[in-house]
C-alpha cells in the first residue's frame, strides 16, 4: 500500500535520539535492495511482503508496505528501540501506557496503546 508510517522516539514531550545503529542491525537481515548510504533500503519479510524504508538520524519512515510480516518487523523495531509509530493521521501507536507521558502534548489524547504485533498495528491503521 502507498501509505507511510514513522518510527520516532520521544522523551518528556520532545523528540529524543534513537539508536540508529541498532535500528540498522535489526533491519539488516531483511534488506533485499537499496542504497543504505543514501538512507534507502527495501526490506522483505518471511511471508514475502516488502516495504521501502527511509532512514535519517533519529527517524525511520516505512512506505509502500504489505500487511503481515512487515508490520511484525516494525513491531520488533519499535519495541527494541523504545520508540513509537506515528501515523499520518496524527495518531501515535505505543507499546506501553507509560510511553504516553513522553509524547508531545498534542499526540497524547489520540495515542493508542497495543501489545506490539503486526496484527495489532494493522488493526489501528485500519481503524483511523
Amino acid at each position: 500500500m502507498s501509505y507511510s508510517i514513522y518510527v520516532q522516539r520521544f522523551a518528556h514531550g520532545d523528540v529524543a535520539p534513537m539508536d540508529d545503529e541498532r535500528g540498522q542491525v535489526l533491519l539488516a537481515p531483511h534488506v533485499v535492495a537499496g542504497e543504505p548510504d543514501y538512507g534507502f533500503i527495501r526490506i522483505r519479510a518471511s511471508d514475502g511482503g516488502e516495504a521501502d524504508v527511509y532512514t535519517s538520524p533519529g527517524s525511520i519512515m516505512i512506505n509502500r508496505f504489505a500487511w503481515g510480516g512487515i508490520l511484525d518487523i516494525v513491531a520488533e523495531l519499535v519495541e527494541r528501540l523504545e520508540a513509537v509509530i506515528l501515523l499520518p493521521e496524527g495518531v501515535a501507536i505505543l507499546g506501553t501506557a507509560e510511553g504516553r507521558s513522553h509524547l508531545p502534548v498534542e499526540l497524547r489524547a489520540d495515542a493508542v496503546v497495543v501489545d506490539l504485533s503486526g496484527a495489532n498495528i494493522q488493526g489501528v491503521i485500519e481503524s483511523v
